[in-house]
Order: C-alpha cells, then sequence, then structure tokens
C-alpha cells in the first residue's frame, strides 16, 4: 500500500531537483524576451498545453496582451510579438508548424522543453530554448512488443513488474516534467514582473473578475 507522506515528500524533493538543474541563464532569456515584447501568444498540446496556457493567463496578470493559439479571438501574430510553446518532447508535429510559422511572420518563438534544442524539431526551430531536465531514477520499463497497440481498444501492454517494482516506480514518477514546467512558470513570472516593473498589486487589478 502507497505511503502518501512519502509520495508528498517524493514529490517535493523530485520538482526541487529538477528545478535545480535548470539554467538561470535559459529563464532571464525567456523572461527578457517576455518583457520586450509587444504581445504574447502561447502554444501547445495536452499537459504541456495547459502548462504553458497557465503561463500566459500569469502574463496576462502583471498586464501583458496574451492570446492562445486556436483560439476564435486570436489574431495574427508579428515582428516584436513572442510565441510561448511548451512541448515535452520538442517534437510535437502540429505545434512544430505553428512554431514555423511564427518565425516566418517575424516572431520570436521560445520553447519550454524536457529535451534539449538539438534534440528536437521545435528546439531547432526557437529563438529561445529553456530545458526543463527529466529526473530518470528508475529501470522499470522493459521495451515491448512494438506490434502491440497500447491506444483506445487495443490491447494494452503489461510490463510485468512486481508490485514492489510498481510501488517503487510511483514513488519516483509522482512528479515529472509536467509538474515541474509548472513550478517554474512561478520563477519566470517573477523575473518579468522585475523586468517590467509590475507589482503584486497589479496582479489583483488584472486577474479575472468575470467569475
Amino acid at each position: 500500500m502507497l505511503d502518501i507522506t512519502k509520495l508528498l515528500d517524493c514529490a517535493g524533493k523530485n520538482i526541487a531537483e529538477t528545478l535545480n538543474k535548470v539554467d538561470p541563464a535559459q529563464i532571464e532569456a525567456i523572461a527578457t524576451a517576455i518583457a520586450e515584447s509587444k504581445r504574447v501568444f502561447t502554444a501547445g498540446w495536452g499537459r504541456a498545453g495547459n502548462v504553458i496556457r497557465i503561463l500566459g493567463m500569469d502574463m496576462s496578470q502583471i498586464g501583458m496582451l496574451v492570446y492562445c493559439v486556436g483560439d476564435n479571438g486570436t489574431p495574427s501574430i508579428h515582428p516584436g510579438d513572442i510565441l510561448l510553446i511548451n512541448s515535452g518532447s520538442g517534437n510535437t508535429k502540429t505545434i512544430a508548424v505553428i512554431a514555423q510559422q511564427a518565425k516566418e511572420q517575424g516572431a520570436k518563438v521560445a520553447l519550454i522543453s524536457g529535451a534539449a534544442p538539438e534534440d528536437s524539431i521545435i528546439g531547432k526551430i526557437a529563438d529561445i530554448n529553456v530545458t526543463v531536465p527529466r529526473l530518470k531514477k528508475n529501470n522499470f520499463r522493459p521495451p515491448v512488443d512494438k506490434n502491440v497497440k497500447n491506444k483506445g481498444l487495443g490491447e494494452r501492454v503489461d510490463w510485468g513488474l512486481s508490485p514492489e517494482q510498481r510501488e517503487e516506480m510511483a514513488y519516483d514518477d509522482v512528479t515529472g516534467y509536467y509538474e515541474s514546467a509548472f513550478a517554474l512558470n512561478e520563477v519566470i513570472r517573477k523575473v518579468v514582473m522585475e523586468k517590467i516593473g509590475a507589482k503584486s498589486e497589479d496582479i489583483m487589478y488584472y486577474h479575472n473578475n468575470l467569475e
């Protein structure tokens, strides 16, 4: 049976370990680019998309003009704007197309990813890269038959792990890339606030009041 106290302890330690491996110079670079931009656009799918939307919300609450790619009210992007992307792999195909389109329109592109810039499609397109390293603590993921499907109505894959191995994996994986990237949003927000002279009072002023 999982120990919830241990899960909480592992969650905090894993996030701290991950964030301590992020290059401060990369945070400085993305914060500077955001602060200097006219407008902020965000793009991403799934969990990564949710994380980058939160960063966009953070920027809107310090007075910046923010749009989410794909929303009906999102205008065209232009020079002076910045596109913020979050992609765990850095290889999300549709987001790579959007990144290239933004570059072609003269906007800056910033990627937050779990992959190094040279190891991802979007990383090579982006002007600014922030790498949130993935923690690799367990080896309980043996290769499976590539012919076995693990989607939709396909056959589920069974890694054949023991209960002890599954418990250890649960503690190691209690937080991963997305949780750490979410926490990183707060760091980026603080640095951008300093650069544009925003105050905590501004957050209260710009906070959503249509609830």
